[in-house]
């Protein structure tokens, strides 16, 4: 089952292949001359290539990098924010809503927080010392997970 995302200029119907996906999209955007999804989409296909210059990665790999440059992106907002510098701000919020395009829905606290309390239940974790071996299972095999969300829920079980 293909994906599809609505974006301000229409919808676009994600390929099997997000690196494939990336640069269909480049293409489309050349030729309907939106240079603020032209730029972030070179960026993401750039950070790509700087792990594997032929772009083969798996799907969770591509993922991940894609992950990376969000949060890079949302911390630059936020410090442009800060620093009252309103139209670099907003320049960034742009990129982001691009770059979320491209990333799977991320799962809601309530969602994270049964998958923590599943781990632990699981691997019979019985001290806060066992983060590790927590992080490990929940993040292992996904990529819809926010870590700092996960280590917050787990760290919380264990204060009471």
């Amino acid at each position: 089952e293909k994906l599809y995302h609505t974006f301000c200029c229409g919808i676009i119907k994600l390929m099997d292949n997000l690196f494939a996906q990336i640069n269909a999209d480049i293409i489309a955007s050349m030729k309907s001359g939106d240079k603020t999804k032209l730029e972030t989409l070179r960026m993401m296909k750039s950070k790509i290539l700087l792990v594997n210059a032929r772009g083969d990665l798996p799907e969770k790999e591509i993922i991940r990098i894609l992950q990376n440059y969000a949060k890079s992106v949302k911390e630059t907002a936020d410090v442009m924010s800060q620093h009252n510098r309103m139209p670099e701000a907003d320049q960034a919020k742009k990129e982001l809503m691009i770059v979320e395009i491209y990333l799977p829905r991320m799962l809601s606290e309530e969602e994270t927080k049964k998958l923590v309390k599943d781990a632990i239940t699981a691997l019979g974790i019985t001290s806060p010392k066992e983060i590790g071996r927590i992080m490990k299972e929940v993040l292992s095999n996904r990529t819809d997970v926010v870590g700092s969300l996960a280590r917050k829920i787990f760290n919380e079980s264990f204060q009471s």
